[in-house]
């Protein structure tokens, strides 16, 4: 969801295109040129609870600062913007923005925003109309809220556009009963023209040949091996599909992601996952859809059932059913269908005890993106989904830090890992790193030591604030937060 507003170095009606270019570019010699101009805007994530209504935030003002200090007493703050104004984060989806406000920024790298909102003039609302209970955890009434930025935010000087990305369904916490909410920010901050989008259709695999879109799926974009546990995934945005099963999450930084979609409750669909998608800075990766597989009640076992398989493998899948009891029932005969041709080819052998019994297809995979591939026995039917990678590199694509942040007191330490991947998110072994904290008065690297899964750092904190901990291998780097309260 996205939001704008503007600070008044321009009209109204210039303010979309402002908005929408990379660059602001004036008469250098025409009256009343102050430079070129920087906006910021802000976006969220969608909200989980179909009984709200609206989520009011009231934003009071932003600024930016060239290091990543949010202690209190921090100085060098520059305000962006000061909207003074309430914002619907609940109208806003797919990517688009509303603009809090512009001014002109000295060109240089800004690596801490900070938003100012007026908890007394915000709000959730109910479906309803009646106002719902918030937490704020703020005796201030104007809490100052500080912005996760990833990477730092480059601003030439023709000007840039900073998009801050609220999470409103991580950011208020539901109690036991959802009758009031825990206000726990969750937020971001990007350089807009250094990011790239992700859009595609979620359809639902019915029982027999046709799929189906699924509206209010909720799609969740993580970092992560894909041949790990989701648990062990790291969320970087969220988003939800349209009416017609669309989504579009924008204003993520350049990577290799796993997306996953998971139906709303009621829904007889199972999650569904879509790993390495590449986004690149100024490109939408299209037409990455996903197909979430039916449940049913009666079962059909299929071994083995790879969690992945690579280019060019050669899978061999054996059906086996089972009545009310779990137990096998014999002389089944399985028809099996390919789903997604483009991904994988599949043909199907029989029995080694009977040639009438159709228990065994072998899956080829030729492209990397999601195998499906639907397995009936009479009435009872099973989709299976297993994610297709392409053949790993040879050198490192990319690097993880976990966790992803960390908040200790002045004097505790804090631990970081790091591991190097290929371009199929495979962890490579015995790599040498380099790791680095962006603001030593805040923490420093004390020592580092092996992991089993690469290498490893400890950081002291020494001051109150916030430091971005790098760890750089084979030229590619990871990050991550640690504040120190």
């Amino acid at each position: 969801m996205r939001l704008k507003g503007f600070v008044g170095l321009a009209a109204p009606a210039a303010l979309a295109a402002l908005a929408a270019t990379s660059c602001y570019t004036e008469d250098a010699t025409g009256p009343g040129y102050l430079g070129p101009l920087t906006t910021v805007e802000i976006t969220d994530g969608p909200f989980p609870y179909d009984s709200v209504a609206r989520v009011d935030i009231y934003i009071v003002s932003i600024a930016v600062r060239n290091e990543p200090d949010t202690s209190q007493g921090a100085t060098g703050w520059i305000t962006v913007a000061e909207p003074r104004h309430r914002f619907n984060l609940l109208e806003l989806s797919a990517g688009e923005t509303d603009t809090l406000g512009g001014t002109i920024l000295p060109p240089g790298e800004y690596k801490a925003v900070r938003m100012v909102i007026d908890t007394d003039s915000s709000s959730i609302t109910a479906l309803t109309g009646q106002r719902m209970a918030v937490d704020w955890q703020s005796s201030a009434g104007r809490p100052a809220l500080h912005a996760l930025v990833e990477n730092p935010i480059g601003v030439p000087d023709t000007g840039t556009s900073i998009v801050i990305d609220f999470d409103v369904g991580r950011s208020f916490v539901c109690g036991r009963t959802c009758t009031g909410f825990v206000f726990s920010p969750m937020l971001r901050a990007v350089n807009r023209f250094a990011t790239g989008s992700v859009s595609g259709v979620v359809t639902g695999d019915t029982l027999a040949v046709y799929s189906a879109p699924i509206a209010n799926v909720t799609i969740t974009v993580y970092s992560g091996d894909p041949t790990f546990a989701p648990d062990a995934w790291a969320v970087r945005a969220t988003g939800r599909t349209d009416a017609t099963g669309h989504f579009r999450i924008a204003y993520l930084s350049p990577g290799r992601y796993i997306l996953r979609a998971d139906a709303p409750r009621a829904s007889p669909f199972t999650p569904g996952v879509r790993a390495n998608v590449i986004v690149s800075a100024g490109a939408e990766v299209v037409n990455q859809g996903i197909t979430l597989p039916r449940g049913t009640s009666e079962a059909i076992v299929v071994t083995p059932l790879p969690p992945y398989a690579y280019v060019g493998d050669s899978v061999e899948l054996n059906a086996t059913l089972l009545d009310s009891a779990g137990v096998v029932v014999p002389g089944g005969s399985f028809l099996w269908s390919n789903l997604d041709t483009a991904v994988a080819g599949l043909s199907v052998a029989p029995s080694p005890i009977s040639s009438q019994q159709w228990t065994r297809a072998i899956l080829r995979p030729r492209a990397a993106g999601t195998a499906r591939i639907l397995v009936a026995a009479g009435t009872v039917s099973r989709t299976l989904t297993i994610p297709v990678l392409g053949q790993p590199s040879s050198g490192v694509d990319w690097v993880r830090v976990t966790p992803d942040s960390a908040t200790v007191a002045v004097g505790d330490s804090a631990c970081f890992s790091a591991s190097a991947r290929d371009s199929a998110g495979v962890v490579m072994p015995a790599q040498a790193f380099a790791w680095v904290s962006s603001d030593t008065t805040v923490a420093i690297i004390e020592m580092q030591f092996t992991t089993a899964s690469g290498n490893g750092a400890l950081l002291r904190a020494r001051r109150p604030g916030s430091t971005i901990i790098r760890a750089t291998s084979g030229g590619k780097t990871g990050s991550a937060t640690l504040n120190v309260r």
